[in-house]
């Protein structure tokens, strides 16, 4: 466990393409072909990361908006989860949705190791 926090928010994102050239191209010989690509930063203007251009530009961006406002999800969801405590026994509809949020807040501050022990 640890209680390190993630970059400052709020985040946003930008459209950043890459531009692929032929081997030997130089860069006033041809334009290049554009992959999408986007890059998420924090409050401070510091890359936090950028997406998987081989991805579709299309799934790129979706990622970058969620990824983007992760820090406000995270606010709110720990807003929330306390309001529905008192169902943490239920098995219905409420208890359910305050043990998922209590799940995705852990998963979201603790420091896991990456094999997932």
């Amino acid at each position: 466990m640890t209680d390190t926090k993630p970059s400052p928010a709020p985040w946003a994102y930008e459209y950043n393409p890459y531009t692929v050239r032929l081997a030997g191209d130089r860069e006033s010989d041809a334009a290049g072909t554009e992959l999408p690509a986007y890059e998420i930063f924090d409050a401070e203007e510091n890359k936090v990361f950028d997406t998987n251009e081989d991805m579709p530009g299309e799934v790129q961006e979706a990622n970058a908006r969620l990824a983007s406002v992760a820090p406000a999800l995270l606010a709110a969801l720990e807003k929330c989860a306390p309001l529905l405590a008192d169902y943490d026994d239920d098995p219905g509809e409420e208890g359910e949705a305050y043990r998922e949020a209590v799940t995705a807040i852990a998963e979201a501050t603790t420091c896991r190791p990456p094999w997932g022990i």
